[in-house]
């Protein structure tokens, strides 16, 4: 049978959704388990308790033995017994720590979901500067169980920043925005923007598109395309013209095109996905913040 999927159809049907659900948000993330952290991160509940009771119970203890100075007759032996009792707890208490830590770095957690949660990391950053423009983020489509790219989570959520910066800077008052993330088949692209990409790689796409409307009837704005020439480029095409460049050095492609009949832009970042499971360590905020939310 004859196969005629072709990605196009993804995108008219993404944009068709976006003018079919103007202020309506939606989000596809899925539901999380509420002790997962942002890229998966979990742990035993059980232990986590038991590790903060026995602290909080060393803690009392130490308590305790400070304010029995006060009532006790002897006061060169309470005085000696604080000092063995607090000494004691503190080095059990750093104890606990180390093998808290021990167990954290023991087991590498899988890296996993990291692109969908820096689109909403940098969509929430600029939250306040939709609503001073009075852009309107009316559809967030995101795949699930997308895999990773191969950028560092530092250049990525850089580039994303940059992308939607620039929209800020382009779209009029009164805009809409729309946030896409897929996987993407390089057949869709042209012969020129397959040259950066290996043939037999695997690439994800992250899709913005911009719509904007005067009330009036006036002529509709767009996101406009980098000029060709770079002596006629402004600061606005050189912020996405930076994030470019991070993308070609990385293998990945960016792509604008407009929609003049649907008076819409989109902006189309293409980037390869990691071949292998990456891991990684719980930093020193998620350690914290994991036990913190099971104490008592």
């Amino acid at each position: 049978m004859e196969n005629n999927y072709s990605p196009a159809d993804d995108y008219k049907n993404f944009l068709s959704s976006i003018l079919g659900q103007e202020g309506k948000p939606e989000a596809t993330l899925g539901e999380r388990d509420p002790s997962n952290g942002p890229n998966g991160f979990s742990a035993s509940a059980h232990y986590v308790e038991l590790f903060n009771r026995v602290k909080a119970s060393l803690s009392a203890l130490q308590a305790y033995a400070f304010l029995s100075l006060d009532n006790s007759k002897d006061k060169e032996l309470a005085e000696n017994f604080y000092k063995i009792v607090n000494a004691d707890i503190e080095k059990t208490i750093s104890l606990l720590d180390c093998f808290n830590d021990y167990i954290n770095f023991s087991t590498p957690l899988v890296k996993k979901n990291t692109v969908n949660t820096l689109m909403e990391e940098v969509i929430t950053k600029h939250g306040s500067q939709f609503q001073e423009k009075k852009i309107n983020v009316i559809k967030k489509q995101f795949e699930k169980d997308l895999p990773e790219t191969i950028l560092p989570d530092e250049q990525l959520r850089y580039i994303l920043n940059s992308v939607i910066e620039y929209v800020l800077l382009s779209i009029p008052l009164d805009g809409n925005v729309g946030f896409l993330t897929r996987i993407f088949d390089i057949e869709a692209l042209t012969s020129e923007e397959k040259v950066q990409l290996q043939k037999d790689g695997k690439y994800l796409e992250i899709l913005v598109v911009s719509t904007s409307y005067e009330k009036s009837g006036k002529e509709v704005e767009f996101v406009p395309v980098i000029p060709t020439h770079p002596q006629q480029e402004g600061a606005t095409e050189l912020i996405l013209k930076l994030a470019k460049e991070i993308i070609r050095m990385n293998k990945g492609v960016m792509r604008q095109k407009l929609y003049e009949d649907k008076k819409m832009a989109f902006i189309s970042v293409i980037l390869p996905i990691e071949r292998r499971n990456v891991v990684r360590y719980p930093s020193l905020e998620e350690r914290q913040t994991k036990t913190r939310g099971v104490e008592k």
